[in-house]
This record gives structure tokens, C-alpha cells and sequence, in this order.
């Protein structure tokens, strides 16, 4: 507790602090949501190289590729 009270006095009085952590957790999120939709490609060729694929769990994969793909060009789209 003492030391998220210590953060927002800090982030207060200096907001251009904020912009910067703003920042670095944007460009975090960014590549969280980057290796997450390359560990989805991955985890679609395996599933699509398999003797019988499901496509059931092909279709699910790709959506949330899709859905990640959008939220990554959302926050490019508002960081630039």
C-alpha cells in the first residue's frame, strides 16, 4: 500500500511520467499481443499439418488471431 500511494503522488507531480509509462506499457502489450498471435500461427500449422485436422478448433485459433491482429493495429493505430 505505501508503495502504490508513493507511485501516484510520484505520477502526480511529475505527469510526464505517465506519458512514459503510458509508453512502456503500451509497447508491452504490443509484443505480448505480437507473441501471442505468433504462438497462434504456430499452433494452426500443427493443427493443419495433423492427418486429420480439427476444424473446429482451426476455426477458434483463427478468430482469436483475427481478434488479436485487430486489438495489435488498435493500438498502433492510437499510439502513432
Amino acid at each position: 500500500m505505501i508503495i502504490a500511494a508513493q507511485i501516484a503522488r510520484t505520477m502526480v507531480t511529475q505527469p510526464a511520467l505517465i506519458g512514459v509509462l503510458s509508453h512502456m506499457s503500451l509497447n508491452a502489450r504490443l509484443e505480448s499481443l505480437k507473441q501471442r498471435h505468433s504462438s497462434l500461427e504456430t499452433r494452426i500449422s500443427d493443427e493443419d499439418r495433423r492427418p486429420r485436422p480439427d476444424q473446429d478448433a482451426l476455426s477458434r485459433l483463427k478468430v482469436e488471431k483475427l481478434h488479436l491482429k485487430e486489438e495489435i493495429e488498435r493500438l498502433r493505430a492510437a499510439s502513432g
